[in-house]
């Protein structure tokens, strides 16, 4: 169990004719902070985007970053941004902001932000290089955080139980990296089909932020 409190944004409002914020988001995200403590700040995304990024800002600043252990976006995303204000080229400043954070876990739970520019959904190996992830990966590690993690989508799917999460580490470089990696890879069947059935019907879909790819492999080889 992670010591420290998560730090857990979500947008307040639906987008115009779909339940996206309170059907799926702001439930995911509530349910997280319950698994791991803290309270969802609910970002208003009626707001324009610097408006947006502030409030992400403000919620960093006033929590005693050292004492955050994972940092959690339940919103919309691409492979160039997400909803809540952020896109590759402003991902420098959050970086910054995020760097003073304990042990730097970043989750987007937001669709296709694992992905690269052109679309790599079917890479195998180091993927998503130049996506939003990648490109947070690189510059917390160019802000000081060289042992971040950033877990990310790369397709679009359900807020948390998609299947599909790349891990783009910093393994200590002052500078990045090239993509990332899969925890689970598509092409193992029998493992894939548990991690699947699991992130739908455990908490694992919250609990994998917070442990290696071994730990969680070995979780799913045991589950019957």
């Amino acid at each position: 169990m992670p010591v420290g409190v998560p730090l857990v944004f979500a947008p307040m409002y639906n987008t115009k004719g779909r339940k996206d914020a309170t059907g799926a988001f702001q439930p995911e995200a509530e349910a997280f902070c319950k698994a791991y403590g803290g309270t969802p700040c609910l970002i208003d995304n009626h707001l324009s985007l610097i408006d947006m990024r502030e409030k992400v800002y403000a919620e960093v600043y006033c929590n005693h970053t050292s004492a955050v252990h994972v940092v959690a976006f339940f919103c919309h995303g691409n492979r160039n941004g997400i909803q809540l204000g952020f896109n590759k080229s402003n991902i420098r400043d959050l970086a910054t902001s995020l760097s003073g954070v304990h042990a730097v876990r970043v989750v987007l739970y937001c669709c296709l932000t694992g992905n690269s520019p052109k679309g790599d959904v079917a890479a195998l190996g180091m993927g998503g290089d130049g996506g939003f992830a990648d490109t947070l990966r690189d510059a917390l590690c160019t802000a000081g955080a060289v042992h971040c993690q950033v877990d990310a989508h790369t397709t679009a799917g359900h807020a948390t139980m998609n299947p599909y999460v790349r891990r783009f580490l910093g393994m200590g470089s002052s500078v990045g990296g090239v993509g990332g990696f899969y925890i689970v890879s598509p092409t193992n069947k029998p493992l894939w089909a548990k991690w699947r059935k699991a992130l739908c019907e455990t908490t694992l879909r919250f609990d994998y932020p917070f442990k290696s790819v071994a730990e969680i492999h070995d979780r799913l080889v045991h589950t019957p």
